[in-house]
């Protein structure tokens, strides 16, 4: 039987002495020892991708839970180590028209609620940066001033008044108020409550923390809209063959 080192996978393996009358062996690629009887601690990294993959298909943490026989915590653990190991968002660059919209949503229960703003450059089709708060100038105004780094000629948007209070003698970009020019965010609004459980109108899925609304967005960000998630998918094959 062809014995493989825990924590590097190789095959380079040598004899290295007993502990506890168990044959000890000593991987020659990165050193780590370990006896022929070590057991892998933890669920596979096969599973903890399933758990995402589930997650980010609209499936709540409690069903991916049932399915893969794990309790709720460590599929939260997974997808929030996952979450924190992806959480990016595009590099400033030029946008020519960003669509400005805010997504409701709430924390515990409906009468906190959280606002999800969001900017959406047209021309890529990405979704370059978001803001999480009240639905009110302030929140904005964080949205803006990091948006102030990319070279954006138009921003369109609805008639909400923080949006004109801010934008209408905007220096730099020009302002356009109209539903007809916000089509592309409110798609990808709806794309956001369709894959992700806790963004769903109704539903008896509810978001308990900020940060995992943050790290919902930035899953959302990377494998749903500026990539995709057939990454993922065909990683978890390579690690099932």
């Amino acid at each position: 039987m062809t014995i493989h080192c825990p924590q590097c996978n190789a095959q380079d393996i040598i004899k290295s002495g007993f502990a506890k009358n168990r044959q000890r062996f000593k991987c020659k690629q990165c050193n780590y020892q370990f006896t022929s009887f070590s057991k892998e601690r933890g669920k596979p990294l096969w599973m903890k991708l399933e758990a995402v993959l589930m997650y980010m298909s609209g499936m709540s943490m409690n069903a991916t839970a049932k399915i893969l026989g794990v309790s709720a915590q460590s599929v939260l653990n997974w997808v929030r180590d996952f979450g924190e190991a992806n959480y990016e968002k595009p590099t400033p660059e030029s946008a020519v028209v960003v669509e400005l919209d805010e997504l409701w949503h709430f924390i515990q229960e409906k009468k906190n609620k959280l606002w999800v703003w969001k900017a959406y450059d047209r021309n890529t089709g990405r979704l370059i940066d978001w803001e999480l708060g009240s639905r009110d100038s302030r929140t904005l105004g964080h949205l803006l001033e990091r948006l102030s780094q990319w070279q954006i000629t138009v921003y369109c948007t609805d008639n909400w008044k923080p949006y004109q209070q801010l934008l209408e003698n905007h220096p730099d970009a020009f302002h356009v108020i109209s539903k007809k020019e916000t089509i592309a965010i409110e798609r990808n609004n709806s794309d956001n409550r369709h894959w992700f459980a806790r963004f769903h109108r109704r539903t008896k899925v509810v978001s308990k923390s900020k940060h995992m609304v943050d790290l919902s967005m930035a899953l959302f960000a990377k494998f749903r809209v500026n990539g995709s998630i057939e990454l993922l998918r065909n990683w978890r094959l390579t690690l099932l063959s």
